[in-house]
């Protein structure tokens, strides 16, 4: 195989990666899957928060 038919290997196989990431990350975006990365703070309850004592 020449190098310009590699090159061609590699490209598409980084395109048709990316498509598929796309593709999970819209799908789980239309589901409502309702999921945040770690250390967002979305996940803290009420009670977890600490109040502030104003005096």
């Amino acid at each position: 195989m020449t190098n310009l038919i590699i090159q061609y290997i590699i490209v598409g196989a980084i395109i048709i990666a990316a498509v598929i990431y796309f593709s999970k990350t819209m799908s789980a975006s239309f589901k409502g899957k309702k999921s945040c990365g770690k250390g967002c703070g979305c996940d803290m309850k009420q009670s977890d928060i600490p109040e502030k004592n104003n005096s």
